[in-house]
């Protein structure tokens, strides 16, 4: 026999394959669907059993599993390997990337993000683009090379195409095995952590015990938003409520000791889930503010640490000391004594320490041994794993339990729809399915994507979500009726998946009379997506719904439709809702609908109530706001882009400003600028970029129209052209997520 050919016979029969360098370790056993462990050839070498061993206990789940090695230096290498795989049976379902797997840092991608919205041109490319697995996710965005980072060797950059879709809807899932620390032996962590992962995984894990922290400034600190959370998981988790199980909810305020208390119970051993919605950064997590003065003395005591705090700042900008400390001496009429020893040692380690005990370091999660298998970081920057340190990787391959974490990359919205479809962990539904559906640019799963709690229905719920039954009609049909609320809202979301907007008055009929707030947020969301006519009738209807979180949508969308007849609605909400989140939302919208109207409008609104001190003041400062922001967007907004005196810097700027005020009666003078040649290539594309972020408005057809009419223009510059094709591309298609600004 030739040697050559036993040789591939060998290595076929032993399950693998060698094709471009690329090592294919097949699955052992065959399902019906399978998942992908993308690993670099160094990180195979040093874990190679370990990573078997999990292959193994992936397999033991019922998933086909893959090994794929190499020393990848092309994205877009391991992009066509996982798409090759997707097509093939078994349909790939998901993917792990172990150790050094390249990150795609994407640009002009913004839209997709909740919060995210840094000028690319202004600031570095790894710090204002956004890293994201996506990439390797959605197998229908089209993305153009830019460029590998020479200092971040593991980052390469690229583009969202104008031609791309706008908006992300995955094919497959992914999660990211990559251990945070400098100095480290991430070998060591990986196998460390892998091992546990196989040991955790050979016994039924219980969902019996969670609890959900929610930190200072966090959706404004809306004690309805936070209470209605608590109902919407009683939703979700039945069974936590009972005896035996345990839902717990934490609140910054609740005590002056509220990091050591969350500390404390992250190392409770029957701890299974937490989910932390806070502010946060990489390298922390922001629990708590400082402590509520209960009595005159700690009143004084808080002021002169305000002090204190400004002083010093003042110094670290290089700011005159003795002007600062005149200023607020004179400013508020205290006293010299309170400025005494601002700089001193002891005072200013007494000072450090008061900020240390608010919040919860890398160094806090090193010391401890967390719980909880499932940690979901809702803050800002926690996931940021294209970073050498990073909370999420911390607890994931630290010394605790922990299994999978869910991060941010970036900074990220803080009323998005974080627990979207978390009741799935009460079905046995993997970490990574339930992820596939949360579609924005910057959350990323850490660790095992394939984990999931212990189903006690015995029914295989992972089987609903996979590709095969994505279009059984008749089996969502009977779903919606589901006794489960996520598994109602699941089968809301496939029937929309498939039949488009032509459900909408089946969904609208589905929300006034559904009694969920899980399910209600779904079909509000459905519905918004549908952006007809019986949207807008649900919005009339839901920005009086019991559950905060959709009132408060419901007011930031009614602003985004530019429909003058929620202007009312609008006023109503400011006046009377108790949540001051909602009000604030409505405040913000009203005028997007019309400046001058909005005024007219409140003033014949808030009159039809009894005559008081808080109406009239109420009514004074709404006067107030529809002046500033008349003054602001005719005055100058709009002469300022308009300007051909003023820098195109600053012209530019004030372009980008409408992405995230939409007053809708700027769009006309908007588009002018897009059409006139003689204005400055760069300022005709900012604008063409910024009408893109008009996608669900009454307006957005016309804006379509006029890009249309401007890209006919002979000569047009590349740049515009494809800036023009982009957000053409968003206005057809609507938002990313609805629920995203």
């Amino acid at each position: 026999m030739n040697y050559l050919k036993f040789f591939f016979i060998v290595l076929f029969c032993s399950g693998v394959l060698l094709s471009q360098n690329i090592e294919i370790v097949k699955p052992v056993k065959i399902f019906s669907t399978s998942f992908a462990i993308v690993v670099d050839s160094k990180t195979y070498s040093e874990c190679k059993q370990s990573v078997l061993n999990y292959k193994q206990s992936v397999e033991n789940d019922s998933l086909s599993a893959y090994i794929l090695v190499s020393d990848w230096n092309d994205p877009r290498t391991i992009r066509n390997e996982l798409k090759k795989l997707y097509d093939s049976k078994p349909k790939l379902e998901g993917a792990v990337f172990i150790g050094d797997v390249p990150i795609p840092m994407i640009r002009n991608a913004q839209h997709m993000t909740s919060a995210f919205k840094l000028d690319e041109e202004r600031y570095p490319w790894f710090r204002s683009a956004c890293p994201s697995d996506r990439f390797y996710e959605d197998f229908d965005l089209k993305f153009n090379f830019l460029s590998k980072d020479t200092v971040h060797t593991l980052c390469y950059y690229y583009s969202l195409a104008p031609e791309s879709p706008q908006k992300i809807q995955k094919e497959i899932y992914s999660a990211r095995m990559k251990p945070s620390g400098t100095d480290i032996d991430k070998y060591a962590l990986i196998r460390k952590y892998l091992d546990r992962v196989v040991k955790q995984k050979e016994k039924a894990i219980e969902l019996n015990h969670a609890f959900v922290f929610t930190g200072h400034g966090y959706n404004s600190e809306s004690l309805d938003s936070w209470a209605d959370e608590r109902m919407l998981m009683k939703e979700l988790f039945p069974d936590l409520y009972k005896g035996g199980g345990r839902m717990e909810f934490w609140n910054h305020a609740m005590s002056r000791e509220i990091k050591d208390i969350v500390l404390a119970k992250l190392q409770e051993p029957e701890m299974d889930m937490a989910i932390f919605h806070a502010h946060g950064d990489v390298d922390m997590q922001l629990l708590a503010s400082y402590p509520i003065p209960a009595n005159a003395q700690e009143n004084i005591e808080a002021v002169k640490m305000f002090f204190r705090s400004k002083v010093r700042t003042a110094k670290e900008r290089k700011q005159n000391v003795d002007e600062a400390i005149k200023y607020y001496k004179t400013g508020y009429d205290v006293p010299d004594s309170w400025f005494d020893g601002i700089f001193s040692d002891s005072l200013i380690a007494a000072d450090s320490i008061l900020n240390y005990k608010l919040d919860i370091y890398l160094n806090d999660i090193r010391n401890i041994k967390p719980y909880p298998k499932y940690v979901m970081f809702d803050e800002c920057f926690n996931g940021s794993y294209h970073q050498d340190e990073y909370v999420a990787g911390e607890y994931v391959f630290g010394n605790g339990e922990v299994i999978t974490g869910e991060g941010n990359a970036v900074n990220c919205l803080q009323d998005k729809y974080a627990d979207e479809l978390i009741g799935l962990f009460n079905y046995g539904i993997r970490a990574g399915l339930r992820h596939r559906e949360i579609n924005n640019l910057e959350t990323h799963l850490i660790g095992d994507p394939t984990f999931r709690f212990a189903n006690q229905e015995k029914i295989n719920f992972n089987y609903l979500l996979s590709e095969e039954l994505r279009k059984n009609e008749t089996l969502w049909k009977v779903l919606s009726s589901s006794q489960y609320p996520v598994l109602r809202s699941l089968a809301y979301r496939r029937l929309k998946e498939m039949k488009g907007s032509s459900v909408s008055a089946q969904l609208l009929k589905a929300y006034k009379e559904e009694a969920s707030y899980e399910v209600r947020t779904t079909l509000f969301k459905l519905l918004a997506e549908c952006n007809d006519e019986n949207t807008l009738t649900a919005l009339s209807l839901s920005i009086n719904d019991p559950y905060e979180f959709v009132r408060r949508k419901t007011a930031e969308i009614m602003g985004e439709t530019g429909d003058r007849r929620f202007i009312a609605p609008l006023a109503k909400s400011i006046i009377t809702d108790v949540s001051d989140r909602v009000a604030y939302s409505a405040r913000e919208s009203i005028g997007y609908l019309g400046i001058e109207e909005s005024g007219k409008v409140f003033e014949q609104v808030i009159n039809a109530y009894p005559v008081s001190e808080r109406n009239t003041n109420m009514l004074e400062r709404f006067k107030g706001t529809v002046n500033r922001n008349k003054t602001w967007v005719y005055d100058e907004l709009l002469k300022n882009i308009c300007s051909d005196t003023l820098k195109l810097k600053s012209r530019l700027s004030e372009a980008r400003t409408f992405r995230n005020y939409k007053f809708h009666e700027v769009i006309p003078q908007i588009l002018k600028v897009v059409e006139d040649p003689k204005q400055p290539e760069q300022l005709r594309t900012h604008c063409a970029e910024a009408l893109g972020w008009f996608n669900i408005s009454n307006r957005r057809f016309k804006i379509i129209a006029g890009l249309k009419n401007v890209a006919k223009q002979d000569g047009l510059p590349a740049a515009l052209k494809a800036e023009i094709t982009r957000s053409i591309n968003r206005l057809e298609t609507g938002p990313n997520d609805v629920m995203l600004p």
